[in-house]
């Protein structure tokens, strides 16, 4: 029994880093093109900003609320068929939604990506799922989904980074190829390196894992509401960004790179407070933290409103992300 149990190990640590760089490579790819959604749909024959930013936000919002609405039927989909089949799948059909948005002479078509993509399901849960699926019981399942959170963190914070690059270097069309690119090396590495648990296994983890934490119906509530207005906060920005950043001055041709940098900044602050938060909740009253973070992250927000150079918004955008 040793052998086989030590077998088992060793395939649910393998799945957990193939889930791990697939989550990255996904995450990385789709930030190398959403934050300049605005700028291309400048391109593509909007020129109010107003009207741009409209469209952006409509864009770049489509996509998750669908995933977020079929992530149970495919989740459903993962447990009857296994989570191989169906992240090749979604990475592949997503793959080619960037290429849809590649080519596009129109918002859209854009927009029929941006479905595409959204039908094919999130692959943060996907990535969540194959990580902790075959993990075994004492700490496996955590360390794999501490793996998972810590590739969204780092993909968040240097995806729009490289996108701006590339946006600048060779166009924004070229950052939704290299989004195609890096899905399709996601795929690649799930059909060359994950193996599959059996539905009987994956049961039997289930059955062995210990009990679920069981919270009032009222706390559980007013945590997802919490949760939800605090992300629709911290989002809220992404369609207006270059707009906002080109009333400071900062040249066209620049902005992709600019909103790239910025974005970036806010994303690995934000992944540390997350971290020194976690720390802190050990020794001070969570709901102690919840409020101050709150109330900075509004102060912070009101000075994102009040300054007027790219210089003092990058400053107030990392202290933004570090209270958030």
């Amino acid at each position: 029994m040793e052998p086989l149990a030590e077998a088992a190990r060793s395939t649910a640590a393998r799945n957990a880093n193939v889930a791990a760089i697939m989550t990255f490579a996904a995450f990385l790819g789709l930030g190398f093109a959403l934050p300049f959604l605005p700028l291309f749909v400048q391109e593509l024959g909007v020129g109010d900003p107003k009207d741009a930013a409209q469209w952006a936000g409509v864009l770049i919002g489509v996509g998750p609320l669908l995933a977020g609405l079929l992530a149970p039927f495919w989740g459903g989909l993962a447990d009857r068929h296994g989570y191989k089949r169906i992240a090749l799948l979604a990475l592949t059909a997503i793959g080619l939604a960037q290429i849809v948005a590649s080519v596009a002479q129109s918002p859209m078509h854009v927009m029929v990506s941006r479905v595409l993509s959204g039908l094919s399901g999130g692959v943060g849960p996907l990535g969540l799922a194959m990580a902790s699926g075959s993990s075994q019981r004492g700490g496996g399942a955590s360390k794999a989904i501490g793996k998972i959170q810590a590739a969204q963190i780092l993909a968040a914070g240097f995806g729009p980074l490289l996108g701006g690059a590339l946006a600048s270097l060779l166009g924004i069309r070229a950052a939704f190829w290299g989004a195609s690119i890096s899905c399709f090396f996601a795929a690649l590495v799930v059909a060359l390196f994950y193996a599959d648990v059996g539905s009987a296994s994956r049961a039997s983890v289930k059955d062995a894992a210990p009990a679920a934490l069981t919270l009032p119906r009222g706390f559980f509530a007013a945590l997802v509401f919490l949760v939800f207005f605090v992300n629709f906060a911290s989002r809220s920005f992404t369609p207006i960004l270059p707009a906002q950043l080109g009333s400071f001055g900062v040249a066209h041709g620049s902005l992709a790179m600019s909103t790239g940098i910025l974005i970036s900044v806010y994303s690995i602050a934000a992944a540390v407070s997350s971290f020194a938060f976690g720390r802190l909740a050990a020794s001070i009253d969570p709901a102690r933290l919840i409020g101050l973070s709150l109330f900075l992250s509004l102060l912070a927000a009101f000075a994102m409103a009040s300054v007027s150079t790219f210089g003092a918004f990058l400053w107030v955008a990392l202290v933004y992300g570090l209270v958030s």
